[in-house]
This record gives structure tokens, C-alpha cells and sequence, in this order.
């Protein structure tokens, strides 16, 4: 099916939506939830995802320690995962979109999990960069394939919450690293606990092979619930159906099409300079509160929890939040972006304040208000992609293209805030940076980014 927009909408287009989407909801059907249960396998696994993804910032001042290492070289290995994920969101969208999100997401899911095994018999900063990269690799297709699959499971006035569910995982993924491996570490040390984190994410991939299927094929699926989200992924949308074209095939010409449109660049420039902010907490939070604010490691482990939990209460309350404001009439494309920009603005002053801040539990607070307003962003930032394609075939490729932006600026982070430690002997350099691209990012989707993509 293509979506084609439109010139113009009746000035009754606003109550129309309204109506259609009340109607929908009253019409929801009950007792009959497959695709929440989909929700919930792809929130295991990005909550295993996560804990390999978070568990080595915890344990870099053992491993500074260990292999004597600078905190720019720290920097380094923290980063080698960053830059393959990135790269690899370009092409791994265009795969999911070219051959499904079952087949790639199982094959990464296996992947990502063998290598964060492998993990724990590191002895070598040469073997912990090559691992990390592959890591990076392995777990670059999660959010594009799960975008594909919410796109394809669930009406559009149900989107953002559905998407808001897996994403808070991420949180609590990195909420659960920072304790679980201090006390895998203090327990067994720091190999063990990577082997024993590595582990989990086989049983999420079994769950996600037998569960997953598209719902136009799937066994398990009642009518009512397939009626209910095709009549939602068509109410209230002005756009007309051409179902031909949403059985063709993504081709490589067809991708690279989508580098000509503004709209493509607002987009990877926003996701950059957001995901920045993101990465300064995941590869630098640990030891900020060590070094900067003087914590013991167990107690820094703990504390760094309490901005991810705050922050997976927000990605449910910032999902929630824009789909209201669709309920309410608002066209999906703005309540999105205008959600985003004004979670970059509110984490951008929180960043500020904290580097202003004197003691260290004001600098706690702070923090976690900072990734709370962050948060309010997080469901919104994947869920824009299925708005801003006028084209269900492109929703896994526009969503891993702002994503490639995005974790370049992940690719930058941790980097970046080792060479300014270095430089300047603190944070608050470092702070002030995070701030200010946070303050670009929203600029970038509220002001610059007003245009879907044609068809």
C-alpha cells in the first residue's frame, strides 16, 4: 500500500480525525492482544540488548585500571561500538525493508548474543575494540526491524505507546547494568559477569522465532484484531491507497532516492546531535560520578540506575503524550516532531544547570531530570519515521537513515567527552557540548523539518 498526500484538506479534516480515531478505540477488540504480546518479546529483547550495551561503561574504571589506559583511549573502545552501529543502520534498513523484520532481527538477536559472550574471554584492548565493533554490527538492526514490525501490527493512534514500551526497555536495560554487573563484578569479576550477561539474549531471540509473523500470515491472529489495525492504519489520513505498490520490493536505487530530500538530512542532523546527549550518559555516567562527584564504585554502579529509571517512565509518558495529542486531531507528523523538540529543549537547560551545579547530590538530581525530559523524545524519534514516509515500504529505511545520524553522534559522545575530560580536567566542558547540540536537535525538528517525504 502507498500513501500519496494529499494537495489540501477540508477544513472538517481535524473533527474527521477525531471522530475516526474515537471510533477506533471504542472498537478496540477485547481479549484479543496478539500484538501487545509481539510488544512484549521485542521488549525482552532490547532489554538484552541494552545490558550488553551498558554493562561495559560500569565496568571501564576496572578495566582502565587493568590494561592502564587513558580516559581518551577509554574513549576509544567505548566508541568502537558506536561507529559500526552506525554505519551498518544503513544497510540493515534497507534489508529489513528488502527481506523482513523475522529473518533479520533473528539473525541479529543470535549474533548480538554470541558476541557479548565472547566478551568476557577478553584479555587485550585489541580484543575488546574488535568485539565491540561487532557488537555494533550485530545489534544495529533492533530499532529498525521492531519499527517495521509496530508498523505493520498496530493502528496509528496506537503507534506511539506500542513503540514507547520497547524503547523504555532501553532504560531499563541500562537501569538494570549499572547494579547487576557491580554485583556480577564484585562477585565473579568483570569476564564473568560479561559471560553471564551474554547468555540472556538467546532465550529473547527463541521467544521472538516462535512468536513473530506478519499479521496478514499469522495462525494465531483473530479477525476482529486484523480488522481493527488495517481500519486504523487508514482512518483519519489524507491519503489515497494504492496497493500494488506496497508489495514492491525496496530496490537499491530506490534507497538512495531518499538522500535527495531535505527532509532525509533535517532528520540525520537532528538524530545526531539528540543520540549525543543519550551517549555522553550511557559511556560516561559511571565514571562521572566517580571522578567528578567523588563516589565510591558501588555506590556510582547504583546511583547511575536512577536516570535510566526516570527516563523509562518518560518514554512511556512522551509516547502517550503525542498520541493524545493525534486522538485530539493534531496530524501525527507534528504531534511527533513537536513532542521531540520540546524534550531537547527541556534536557538542554537540565544539561546547563548541571554543569553549573556545585554537590554532588544536586548533580544526581539534575542528571536524572536530564534524561527524563530526554526520554520524552525516545518513542516519538522512531515513531516519526512511519509519518514522515508517505510510503509503508520506506519506514524501516527512514527509520535507520535518522538513526545512522543518530549514532554518529553516539560515535562522537564518548570520545569526544574523554578528549575534554583530558583537556580541560572535568566535565562540565563536556556537559555544556551535550547541551548545546541538544538545543540544535531541536531546532532541527521543530523549525527545519516541516516536509514529509514524496512518494
Amino acid at each position: 500500500m502507498e500513501y500519496k498526500v494529499q494537495s489540501s484538506a477540508p477544513p472538517t479534516v481535524r473533527l474527521e480525525r477525531e471522530a475516526a480515531a474515537a471510533a477506533l478505540r471504542a472498537a478496540r477488540p477485547k481479549g484479543k492482544n496478539l500484538r501487545w504480546v509481539i510488544i512484549a518479546v521485542i521488549t525482552l529483547l532490547t532489554i538484552t540488548n541494552y545490558l550488553d550495551r551498558g554493562n561495559l561503561s560500569v565496568a571501564a574504571p576496572q578495566i582502565m585500571h587493568d590494561l592502564n589506559i587513558s580516559n581518551t583511549m577509554m574513549g576509544v573502545i567505548l566508541s568502537a561500538f558506536v561507529w559500526p552501529y552506525a554505519i551498518m543502520n544503513l544497510p540493515t534498513g534497507w534489508a529489513i525493508d528488502r527481506f523482513g523484520a523475522k529473518v533479520m532481527l533473528t539473525l541479529a538477536a543470535g549474533l548480538w548474543s554470541l558476541v557479548a559472550l565472547l566478551t568476557g574471554f577478553a584479555r587485550h584492548v585489541e580484543t575488546f575494540i574488535g568485539l565491540r565493533v561487532a557488537l555494533g554490527v550485530s545489534e544495529s538492526p533492533l530499532f529498525p526491524a521492531a519499527l517495521k514490525a509496530t508498523d505493520a501490527w498496530f493502528p496509528d493512534h496506537e503507534k506511539a505507546v506500542a513503540t514507547s514500551i520497547y524503547i523504555s526497555a532501553t532504560q531499563v536495560g541500562l537501569a538494570i547494568a549499572p547494579p547487576a554487573a557491580t554485583v556480577l563484578m564484585a562477585a565473579f569479576g568483570w569476564p564473568a559477569m560479561f559471560i553471564i550477561m551474554g547468555t540472556v539474549g538467546f532465550i529473547a531471540m527463541l521467544g521472538w522465532i516462535v512468536i513473530y509473523r506478519e499479521p496478514a500470515s499469522h495462525r494465531w491472529i483473530h479477525p476482529d484484531e486484523k480488522a481493527y489495525i488495517q481500519a486504523g492504519q487508514l482512518k483519519g489520513q489524507d491519503i489515497e491507497l494504492d496497493v500494488a505498490a506496497e508489495n514492491t520490493n525496496v530496490s537499491a536505487k530506490d534507497w538512495i532516492s531518499l538522500f535527495k530530500y531535505p527532509t532525509t538530512w533535517f532528520m540525520v542532523i537532528g538524530g545526531f546531535s539528540l543520540q549525543y546527549v543519550f551517549w555522553f550518559y550511557i559511556s560516561w555516567l559511571p565514571t562521572y560520578l566517580q571522578k567528578a562527584q567523588g563516589f565510591a564504585i558501588d555506590r556510582a554502579g547504583f546511583l547511575a540506575a536512577v536516570p535510566y529509571i526516570a527516563g523509562g517512565v518518560a518514554v512511556l509518558v512522551g509516547g502517550q503524550l503525542s498520541d493524545v495529542l493525534i486522538v485530539r486531531g493534531v496530524d501525527p507528523f507534528r504531534a511527533r516532531r513537536y513532542v521531540i523538540a520540546g524534550a531537547a529543549v527541556l534536557t538542554a537547560l537540565t544539561m546547563f544547570a548541571t554543569a553549573m551545579s556545585s554537590g554532588s547530590s544536586i548533580a544526581v538530581v539534575l542528571l536524572t531530570l536530564g534524561m527524563f525530559t530526554y526520554s520524552l523524545s525516545s518513542a516519538n524519534y522512531w515513531t516519526l519515521a512511519s509519518n514522515v514516509a508517505t510510503t509503508k515500504r520506506f519506514v524501516a529505511s527512514i527509520g535507520s537513515i535518522q538513526n545512522f545520524g543518530g549514532f554518529m553522534g553516539g560515535a562522537c559522545a564518548p570520545i569526544t567527552t574523554g578528549i575534554l575530560v583530558d583537556r580541560f580536567g572535568g566535565f562540565v566542558p563536556a556537559l555544556i557540548t551535550a547541551g548545546a547540540l541538544a538545543l540544535l536537535s531541536a531546532f532541527m525538528y521543530a523549525v527545519a523539518l516541516r516536509k514529509r517525504l514524496p512518494v
